[in-house]
């Protein structure tokens, strides 16, 4: 009979050491996914300030770097000439873009696609001029800001820059998206972003309708 007992006293202990340990182990478990999910939320606060910083000092050195860049006579042609010389049809002058380029990748805030997709602007605006030969007026598609998307005086948005509302799309690890407006240029703009090797880049800008 005490045997009995025993043996019996020994299986409750053993069992209650298992179920001890396994909830242990889901106490465990439950903290460590924790933990993750606030490492995360942080992370992604992380990302979303150095987003925004890396969209608003882009427009700072734009804004800044301005005369830099139109020194690059990136379009040559128009009917602005000399006396006695008779006007040329707009085109592209491919070693002024190459220089141009050079100079907003100095920037380091682009993607090596962003600087590809600027070039192939000029490339087919080339071949516009080449088939709608002009010299009057300005030359088309290239009359405005690729930047700031406006041929108005966009430089006295730059207060601005500081004052507005940022919205950030995180769409997967290493892309998002960053939205807003300047009121003075009246546009909401929607710059991509990727992040490569740690640091984000800005991959596109666009006009968009609404945040």
């Amino acid at each position: 009979m005490k045997r009995i007992i025993i043996c019996i006293s020994i299986l409750t202990f053993f069992s209650q050491s298992c179920q001890n340990k396994d909830n242990s182990q889901l106490k465990n478990n439950s903290i460590v996914k924790s933990d993750s999910i606030n490492k995360e939320e942080i992370n992604s606060g992380v990302d979303a300030k150095e987003q925004i910083e890396l969209v608003k000092n882009f427009m700072k050195w734009y804004i800044k770097n301005l005369n830099t860049l139109y020194k690059f006579n990136t379009i040559g042609g128009g009917s602005s000439v000399a006396e006695n010389e008779e006007p040329q049809n707009y085109f592209v002058n491919f070693s002024e873009v190459e220089k141009y380029i050079v100079e907003l990748k100095k920037s380091g805030f682009l993607t090596e696609n962003f600087l590809k997709n600027e070039k192939q602007i000029f490339i087919e605006g080339e071949k516009y001029f080449k088939e709608n030969p002009e010299n009057d007026g300005p030359p088309y598609g290239f009359d405005y800001d690729r930047f700031f998307f406006t041929q108005e005086t966009f430089e006295e948005d730059l207060p601005n820059i500081e004052k507005s509302k940022y919205v950030v799309d995180q769409k997967g690890k290493f892309n998002s998206e960053v939205k807003f407006y300047l009121p003075i240029c009246g546009i909401t703009y929607k710059y991509s972003l990727e992040k490569v090797n740690e640091k984000w880049f800005i991959d596109k800008i666009e006009s968009v309708n609404t945040l």
